[in-house]
């Protein structure tokens, strides 16, 4: 064993520089490949805790793309419209809801920063649908009282019960009732203020940006949306069931992966292309070395296997290559998918996993194994007296 071990290394590090380049090739392929099945992975995960986050099953907006309406009402910024306050009668009478919770979002940007801050107005209700939250103090419902977000309260060193100027808001004060515990979501930076309170800062009384529904039974959601659209106020509102926009996403997801995956595998074909020809190239070299084995007594057996190992370890080589270098520029991928993608979820894009790994790791194996069967067999073929007479003519 110890000896196949000398012959193989000694063998690849005999064209160092070719089979560099060729190992290379390995690595872009799988490190694409991993790169492309984390991402699949991540995103889903984070569009569904996205979703799960509201705690609605359905979102009443006003007329328009529902897509964006529900990237607002996730991520936070301006509505281009609203809804009349009468149609939360509406929404609440209508069977099978269990809650409806009224949402007016706005979204200022401060002159001297630049940054964007995100008002909330709702009602104490929205709690029966964010299960999820602690909140250090309690929940505003006075004037002027605010709940803000973790990462807002951190960023501005707030403290509970002080009294702030309102971001973007000029003479315009509040004091803060409670502060939210850590969600790992959007509701980190937004502060949330009395419906009443919103209203009168962003000068929409009677109006409403969305409206959060939550059903006494899921199965029911089919029931509710037809209610909703055959009632008077039907047409100036969409319905969007949270279940089906998460289907449509995971639809857009599947198809972008289906075409990453068909790069990805032209990318391998190419790889494993490249591979058959560096160890063909190297089985031709050697055609005097394979003779004299095969004359000192090896069989075709065990010189299909030592080209199948050449490449084995070659593969490897290049596919934990391609892993380390897919897992060291995870953050910069993410960086630049979150500039391109209109709807990204705050969870990791590129989610690695043990699964996605071996995956990788199984097809690198695949790769080795396709690529080596020509030179395996071309060497394995070869007569000892022939090999060494054309390895003697070639020399």
């Amino acid at each position: 064993m110890r000896t196949w071990l000398t012959i193989i290394l000694a063998n690849l590090f005999r064209q160092r520089l070719r089979n560099l380049v060729t190992a290379f090739g390995v690595a872009i392929a799988i490190g694409m490949s991993f790169s492309i099945l984390s991402f699949q992975k991540g995103y889903e995960n984070g569009v569904r805790a996205e979703l799960d986050r509201l705690g609605a099953h359905l979102l009443v907006v006003p007329k328009g793309c529902p897509y964006d309406a529900a990237s607002i009402a996730l991520h936070g910024a301006s509505w281009p419209c609203y809804l009349k306050s009468v149609y939360l009668e509406t929404v609440r009478k209508t069977p099978f809801v269990a809650c409806a919770a009224p949402v007016l979002m706005t979204a200022l940007y401060e002159e001297k920063s630049g940054e964007q801050q995100v008002y909330c107005g709702v009602e104490k209700n929205i709690l029966q649908l964010r299960r999820g939250w602690r909140i250090d103090g309690v929940f505003p419902e006075g004037t002027g009282e605010l709940l803000v977000g973790s990462e807002l309260a951190k960023s501005n060193g707030w403290r509970l019960g002080q009294k702030v100027a309102l971001p973007g808001l000029k003479n315009e004060t509040g004091r803060i009732s409670g502060i939210l515990h850590p969600t790992q979501g959007a509701d980190d930076f937004f502060i949330y203020v009395p419906i009443r309170d919103a209203q009168r800062y962003f000068r929409h009384p009677g109006e409403l940006t969305h409206i959060l529904v939550q059903l006494t039974d899921p199965e029911r959601v089919k029931n509710v949306v037809e209610e909703l659209r055959g009632c008077d106020a039907g047409l100036e509102m969409t319905i969007v069931p949270l279940s089906h926009l998460f289907q449509t996403i995971q639809h857009l997801i599947e198809n972008t992966r289906l075409l990453l995956s068909c790069v990805a595998l032209a990318a391998l074909l190419t790889a494993a292309c490249g591979v058959s020809n560096t160890i063909l190239m190297a089985v031709s070299e050697r055609t005097r070395e394979i003779g004299v084995l095969r004359a000192l007594g090896a069989s075709p057996d065990a010189i299909f296997g030592l080209i199948w190992a050449e490449t084995t370890v070659l593969c490897l080589v290049g596919g934990l290559s391609g892993l380390i270098l897919a897992l060291g520029s995870a953050s910069l991928v993410e960086t630049w998918l979150r500039q391109q993608l209109p709807y990204a979820p705050p969870e990791r894009l590129i989610a690695p996993d043990v699964v996605t790994l071996l995956s990788c790791l199984g097809v690198c194996l695949l790769l080795a194994t396709f690529a080596a069967l020509i030179p395996a067999w071309r060497a394995s073929r070869l007569s000892p007296a022939e090999a060494i007479r054309e390895g003697a003519y070639t020399a």
